[in-house]
């Protein structure tokens, strides 16, 4: 089983808005990334919320984390989520954030396909000779997240022992976050929709 972690917790300053709430063709960012992460592959998929409440009408069968210390950082939000997995704990953690609401589906399923035939391993998708977004962890990885003096996923990948892999990507979404009105300004622009 590999559930995925979605990282919704942030205020969104950069943005100015609630971002898990900005709309894109019609559903909400955390919506987006929720179904891409389900539709791939993920068994389950928890979301992490702080700073704003979340359409739960449109998570489906997500599970949503509150996670009050949101304030401390993104690796707080990943602690949050990774405590609350491991009452059932899964074979793998995909960790996704809704910066990314234009996740391909065969993202998503390139990566646990990838990481069926290594499970030992940490696995990324590579754009442009750059590692990118989600991450996929296996357990024992993720669960390191609550023991760790990181302050960073970057950070806790970098201290751990599992090997790190990555998988070619064309994926648009691998590399670029959506945190400012401009990003959003220019992904509608490019998918030639309204929001």
């Amino acid at each position: 089983m590999i559930h995925a972690l979605v990282l919704a917790a942030g205020a969104g300053e950069r943005m100015g808005a609630a971002k898990p709430l900005l709309r894109w063709r019609d559903r909400s960012f955390v919506a987006h990334v929720v179904a891409a992460v389900r539709d791939g592959g993920c068994t389950r998929a928890w979301v992490v919320q702080g700073a704003w409440p979340l359409p739960v009408e449109e998570l489906g069968d997500a599970t949503v984390v509150a996670h009050p210390g949101w304030a401390a950082g993104p690796f707080t939000s990943l602690q949050a989520g990774v405590r609350a997995i491991s009452a059932t704990p899964p074979g793998a953690v995909l960790v996704a954030s809704i910066d990314r609401p234009h996740l391909r589906v065969q993202t998503v399923a390139a990566l646990i396909e990838a990481w069926r035939r290594e499970p030992a391993a940490i696995w990324q998708p590579l754009q442009a000779g750059r590692r990118g977004h989600p991450v996929l962890l296996p357990w024992s990885a993720a669960a390191h997240a609550l023991v760790s003096p990181a302050v960073s996923l970057r950070e806790l990948m970098a201290a751990l022992p599992h090997p790190r892999r990555t998988l070619a990507s064309d994926d648009p979404a691998v590399l670029d976050n959506i945190d400012t009105p401009e990003d959003l300004a220019r992904l509608l622009a490019e998918d030639g929709s309204q929001g």
